[in-house]
């Protein structure tokens, strides 16, 4: 649902639908954004009437209305009027702006985690970081664009009734240069648009590079490639800077124009004032009125090229973020709320009696490799084992089974009842899963096990103590606040999945769902884990594994050879039935052997 640029010179109507939607979350904080910015824009047309009424007194021009000294009174306190007007509109603004940005940051992120096909994004982290930073301040920067534009055009319009009511000929002096301005403008915002894009997409380069250097810091310095690194990261520094040029290069052509226009015209306006101030017909204090609003005025056309231009970066940047969350439905970045599955009116799933598979099947459409016709039975109480050879689609069932990847055949049922949507009928309380990589948090171990699970103390000493991960919490410093590092890099790999495994058993699913769990640990610790997972007889496991211990306490074993169920039975059968379960068994053997 990538949106795509209009070819024209103006916006697709993508950026204002979505700009639109943003302020209408937050009504009146936008409303009286817009208002206060209106204020100061238009507080020098009292500033131009004043200079008009005091020039005019002074040189006896007319009859005099007020006294001088009034005039300048006044004029004072609409000069000081100005701070006090711009700190509560930026004040307002910012806080709509902030607020906006969160909103959609929430968003984005939501439909990332949440969405029935929720997966890790393709782009390299920086990447992705680059769309929840400058993409989500370029589409407020449009936003930000509406405010300025609508505060000038209202100056705009009441200035140049005010000027025309005074003198109609040399307002017309003043108004071709702006049309000309206006054509101008709108010539090099599709120019602007073309940039940006190429601009925002070397800066991405250059961030998800360095990014992915500080993850590999070890390998480079290992294969010795640091200026093979820095040479790199110069390259794609070179070409930010030639895209940065060009985009900027417009941007201040555009300003450029806006800029002039005010002093040609501000030039022809002498030329026309000198023959009616010889005739009488034009003033001084006419003068300085038209003097001090034609610097404003004529800007009209450059901040609505500098909207339109905004709203060209904003289809650009949409358009990336469109593409980040991609299948989230059309205007999902605007909306206030992310995705809820509880909000979605699911029939009503009680604890696990029996979880059926049917013909489950899902290819990976760069590779067409992945899982086809699957079918397995998971009774309350049980443990199943799949295993199978490197390739053969274990982590590929299971994030189907759970709805992380989308299945385009097959059925799954709950106690008999159709799971029409996995991913958000396959969570807590229903079901846990932990990932053959699990992640853990910059926070603490305490907040990664906990992941905002509302559960007691003695919920989450029992969770670390299934995990058999107490007596590692006795002996670090912080105990469960010990910070876990970037990752988890304080902790070892075995400490990293009992950890994410005490994250499973905090929430109390009935289902729990493992992608290789114990691949770190060691015999014993891994021979402790599965006896007091299954000391009470009572929890259901599906497991992905490749020990010897698991085979052992396994009810049931599924074999997968090329995404297909090759074998299923208990680890005797197997070894008798099974060609292909035997050769993974001496593998398993040849490992321990060797450990």
């Amino acid at each position: 649902m990538t949106a795509v640029a209009a070819p024209g010179l103006l916006p697709s109507a993508t950026s204002w639908r979505h700009a639109w939607r943003i302020a209408a979350a937050r009504p009146v904080l936008f409303a009286l954004s817009m208002a206060l910015y209106t204020a100061f824009y238009c507080l020098p047309l009292a500033t131009g009437l004043f200079s008009r009424a005091i020039f005019n007194t002074l040189t006896h021009h007319g009859a005099p209305t007020w006294n001088v000294w009034v005039l300048i009174g006044l004029m004072i306190g609409a000069q000081l009027m100005v701070p006090v007007v711009i700190f509560f509109a930026v004040w307002v603004f910012m806080t709509f702006n902030y607020l906006s940005g969160a909103m959609l940051r929430r968003s984005m992120l939501g439909w990332l985690v949440l969405s029935p096909a929720a997966r890790p994004p393709a782009e390299p982290p920086g990447e992705t970081l680059s769309r929840f930073r400058d993409d989500v301040f370029e589409t407020l920067s449009f936003l930000e664009a509406w405010i300025d534009t609508g505060g000038q055009l209202v100056f705009a319009v009441v200035a140049l009734a005010i000027m025309w009511s005074v003198n109609a000929s040399i307002t017309m002096i003043v108004i071709l240069p702006m049309i000309a301005i206006a054509v101008i403008t709108q010539k090099i915002t599709s120019r602007i648009h073309h940039y940006r894009r190429i601009a925002r997409e070397a800066t991405a380069r250059v961030t998800s590079f360095i990014g992915e250097t500080f993850g590999a810091v070890q390998a480079v310095r290992v294969a010795g490639a640091e200026a093979r690194i820095l040479d790199q990261l110069d390259v794609l520094n070179d070409g930010r800077r030639k895209a940065a040029v060009q985009d900027r290069l417009f941007l201040t052509l555009l300003e450029t124009f806006g800029a002039t226009s005010a002093s040609f015209s501000l030039g022809l306006v002498l030329l026309m004032a000198a023959a009616g101030m010889r005739q009488g017909t034009f003033s001084l204090g006419d003068f300085a009125l038209f003097a001090s609003y034609i610097g404003w005025a004529t800007a009209a056309p450059r901040w609505i090229g500098r909207l339109l231009a905004r709203g060209r970066t904003a289809d650009v940047s949409i358009g990336r973020i469109d593409g980040l969350i991609s299948g989230a439905p059309k205007l999902a970045l605007s909306e206030r709320a992310a995705p809820d599955h509880a909000a979605r009116g699911l029939p009503v799933y009680g604890p696990l009696e029996m979880l059926t598979v049917r013909g489950l099947t899902f290819r990976h459409p760069s590779s067409q490799r992945g899982v086809e016709d699957i079918d397995m039975t998971v009774p309350r109480g049980s443990f199943t084992v799949i295993t199978g050879k490197v390739g053969s689609g274990k982590t590929t069932l299971l994030r189907t089974l759970i709805g992380l990847l989308p299945a385009s055949a097959g059925e799954i049922r709950w106690n008999g009842e159709l799971v029409y949507d996995p991913a958000a009928v396959m969570v807590p309380p229903r079901c846990a899963y932990t990932a053959q990589s699990p992640r853990l948090f910059s926070e603490s171990l305490r907040d990664n096990i906990l992941m905002g699970a509302g559960a007691t103390d003695d919920d989450l000493r029992a969770a670390v103590a299934l995990a058999i991960l107490d007596d590692d919490v006795g002996q670090f410093d912080g105990g469960l606040e010990t910070m876990v590092g970037t990752r988890g890099v304080t902790l070892s790999g075995g400490q990293v999945q009992r950890a994410a495994a005490a994250r499973m058993f905090v929430r109390g699913a009935d289902l729990l769902i493992f992608d290789d769990a114990s691949s770190a640990l060691d015999v014993r610790t891994e021979h402790q884990f599965w006896t007091r997972l299954f000391a009470s007889g009572e929890r259901t496991c599906l497991a992905v594994s490749h020990r010897a211990e698991a085979y052992r306490r396994a009810d049931q074993i599924i074999v997968l050879d090329e995404g297909h169920v090759a074998a299923v039975g208990t680890l005797a059968a197997l070894l008798k039935d099974s060609a292909l379960f035997r050769s993974i068994w001496r593998d398993v053997e040849a490992s321990s052997q060797e450990g």
